[in-house]
């Protein structure tokens, strides 16, 4: 695999690589589930989503992962960015639970689930240890 952009920064961030963080996102593993949480107010924009993906894909060493993701920090997404998460953005995903909020965010992620249509298994959660439950079966 290529050397990412943020060698440096996760070198400096934890010295046992047991988390990563970018200004619009974190993540760190519980267990074999590979967890993420965006910053609140986030605008994902394709440029940030290129980003996290990369980060996610350096963050894992290449290998395929499993992902709980906390999205209740995105203010707003584009188009272009949605696609993407849906398509490249699966890349090395075995399937994806989406932690979800407010009714805004709940109506983001149910876009994203049926216009966009996720290259892999996703599902919406408001509760964190069902999604967990339910991202087991992928294991």
């Amino acid at each position: 695999m290529k050397q990412s952009i943020y060698a440096d920064q996760l070198t400096a961030i934890n010295a046992d690589e047991s988390r990563f963080s970018l200004p619009y996102l974190s993540m760190w593993m519980e267990g074999e589930i590979l967890c993420g949480e965006y910053t609140k107010d986030l605008h994902l924009s394709l440029e940030v989503a290129k980003a996290c993906v990369e980060a996610r894909l350096f963050f894992s060493k290449g290998k395929m992962s499993v992902l709980l993701v906390d999205m209740r920090g995105i203010k707003s997404t584009t188009r272009d960015a949605r696609q993407y998460m849906a398509t490249i953005g699966a890349t090395l995903v075995k399937a994806c639970a989406l932690i979800t909020g407010s009714g805004f965010n709940r109506t983001l992620g149910n876009i994203f689930l049926t216009i966009d249509k996720p290259a892999v298994p996703t599902k919406l959660f408001t509760d964190k240890e069902k999604a967990k439950a339910w991202l087991q079966q992928y294991l």
